[in-house]
């Protein structure tokens, strides 16, 4: 009888330890599946944030980049427009100087006196009134000098340069003579047509 218990004993003890062994090896395997299904995820997510992370700080980086390269533009576009500005009145400022030089040559003065012969002869017959740059004694005696008609001589401060406009009363026309219009007509398409015109 002892050794019946004894085997049955023997037997459950294997029976118990053998599905226990079996349970326990069950309960590894799925902890093992978990552990890796849960590190999977997790690495998952910290890849997705990882990736948020560099994405956000490639935008911010390629913002600014943007940005700085906008500021670099606009000020070597405004240090352009500032040079050929300055460019553009040095050149002025030249080339009004050798109209004051020339205004003072014979050469001038034969055109003015060719120019003044023609309005007499051409633009108007009387009532005509001569505006002049103030204090501009040489163009008063050209026009009394050979304009033959009745006139009148007034002085103009936007003339700075020379000439004249010569204002037909009776007809209400005028024709502009000075240099100061010549210049500017110049001016405009120098502007036009050279490189230093600004571009915005």
């Amino acid at each position: 009888m002892a050794l019946l218990e004894n085997n049955a004993y023997r037997y459950f003890k294997e029976e118990i330890e053998e599905v226990g062994n079996k349970r326990i090896h069950d309960l590894e395997v799925e902890i093992e599946s978990v552990k890796a299904r849960s590190l999977k995820i997790i690495e998952e997510e910290l890849n997705d944030t990882v990736t948020r992370a560099k994405d956000n700080e490639l935008d911010e980086m390629n913002t600014e980049y943007h940005a700085q390269l906008n500021r670099i533009k606009l000020a070597t576009h405004q240090e352009i427009i500032k040079k050929k500005r300055d460019l553009f009145e040095s050149v002025l400022l030249e080339v009004k100087n050798q109209l004051q030089e020339f205004v003072k040559t014979d050469e001038y003065r034969n055109k003015m006196i060719l120019i003044v012969k023609k309005i007499n002869k051409e633009f108007c017959s009387k009532n005509v009134t001569f505006k002049v740059k103030p204090k501009d004694d040489v163009m008063r005696n050209i026009i009394k000098s050979n304009y033959k008609n009745d006139c009148e001589v007034i002085e103009d401060e936007l003339i700075t340069l020379g000439g004249f406009i010569a204002i037909c009363n009776d007809k209400g026309i005028l024709t502009d003579q000075t240099i100061d219009n010549s210049l500017e007509e110049k001016k405009k398409w120098f502007y036009k047509n050279s490189k230093l015109a600004l571009k915005k």
